[in-house]
């Protein structure tokens, strides 16, 4: 495999539908230019113009149908409105997993990108929270999508696990993918403990941590490097994120969540979620309509409000019924389904091992999602289109490796 200079990177050829995802993830990540449209468009393009065929997976066709079902739903709820505004957002995010699909389509591609989106991402949504120090109620933000403090720590773990795949597939520190992806790991871990977000603590400590033992135990050079991390973090994170956090041990009963923090915030999050069971109890097949939920919770509750679920599984199936929570969860479980597959059948190679450890990234926020609602998120579905490009390669390259044996 020929890399180019110092930076590690397999050599790749660049295409129209590769610069519009990169414009298109850089405006989603930076919020610098309003520009995302220019993208989509410009991707589109290379897709007409592109050689070789329009690849269109299976994974892909799953959400079109998750999405086709929120747009039926829309008109058997009170808030058709809402819910066909973000069907067609839901639509954009079809075009752009599409020009995904289409655009990384060698691991050079693939690596590039996934360098392209965490550059991006530390030096924007990271710098400007730890630069910016802004808070709300002692949790760190940033501006736009990052103004809350669980949004902001589900975005950089996902970040997080990105920078995990670039520095552990490889094996030495030469390279500037590998130290970079390294040195950024570093504030992204303390982004995430300055939200003091315990659905994305724990999604870190389930999705990620028996990986990260594993690793510790097989390369153990590793341990110092890791030691003076968590050393470092420890020292500069304020005492009142470990309070927080300790209040994690208090979300296993019904009888000690209101103990999980002094502000009840916990507490009040199971009455909301009890709201949502009713309410998709009542609605199990259409829902609420996609983006609705605050709207119905306050017209079942108007004690408490337009409110969230912070339960993205009980979320979805309050405002999409019962079919379109099997649907999202089928999106995601045929992309780990196929990743596991490939990597398992491809031996210990880089792309193998950088492939590993999205899917932690994706098991990670799958976790994370059961104390937080993420599926309006843009990233996660950026993050599960580069999984399944990524499970495409490997499995291309498995199949010519054995046939060079043959």
């Amino acid at each position: 495999m020929a890399y180019v200079s110092f930076m590690g990177l397999p050599r790749f050829d660049w295409s129209l539908t590769l610069v519009g995802l990169c414009i298109f993830t850089f405006v989603v990540v930076t919020y610098k230019v309003r520009i995302g449209d220019i993208g989509i468009a410009i991707g589109v393009a290379g897709l007409c113009l592109q050689r070789g065929g329009l690849k269109i997976p299976k994974f892909l066709w799953l959400y079109a149908a998750f999405v086709l079902w929120v747009f039926v739903g829309s008109f058997a709820t009170p808030f058709t409105d809402i819910a066909l505004e973000q069907a067609i957002e839901r639509l954009k995010l079809v075009v752009v997993m599409l020009i995904a699909v289409n655009a990384l389509r060698t691991e050079g591609q693939l690596r590039f990108y996934l360098l392209f989106f965490l550059g991006c991402f530390v030096l924007f949504p990271v710098r400007g929270t730890l630069v910016g120090g802004d808070t709300i109620s002692g949790r760190a933000v940033w501006n736009y999508i990052y103004s809350n403090p669980n949004d902001l720590a589900a975005l950089s773990l996902i970040a997080l696990g990105v920078a995990f795949a670039l520095w552990f597939s490889e094996h030495s520190w030469r390279s500037f993918v590998s130290l970079g992806a390294a040195i950024s790991a570093i504030p992204l871990l303390a982004v995430i403990l300055l939200t003091q977000s315990r659905g994305a603590v724990i999604g870190l400590a389930v999705g990620m941590g028996p990986a990260m033992v594993l690793l510790l135990i097989k390369r153990r050079w590793l341990l110092v490097p890791a030691g003076l991390i968590v050393l470092v973090i420890g020292f500069v994170t304020p005492a009142n994120v470990w309070e927080r956090l300790a209040g994690i041990e208090k979300l296993s009963s019904v009888e000690t969540v209101a103990e999980a923090d002094p502000e009840g915030s916990a507490e009040q999050r199971l009455e909301i979620q009890k709201v949502a069971w009713r309410i998709f109890l009542d609605n199990p097949v259409f829902g609420m309509g996609l983006g609705a939920y605050p709207q119905a919770n306050a017209m079942y509750a108007p004690d408490l409000g337009k409110r969230d679920t912070h339960n993205t599984y009980l979320n979805l199936a309050a405002e999409t019924g019962f079919p379109g929570l099997a649907l999202w969860c089928a999106l995601f479980w045929s992309v780990l389904r196929h990743a596991g597959r490939s990597r398992r059948n491809a031996g210990a190679e880089a792309l193998a091992t950088q492939q590993y450890w999205i899917e932690r990234t994706l098991i990670a926020y799958l976790v994370a999602a059961v104390v937080g609602t993420y599926s309006a998120l843009t990233f996660p579905y950026l993050v599960l289109t580069v999984l399944w490009c990524s499970a495409t390669i490997l499995e291309r390259t498995a199949r010519a490796t054995q046939r060079g044996l043959e």
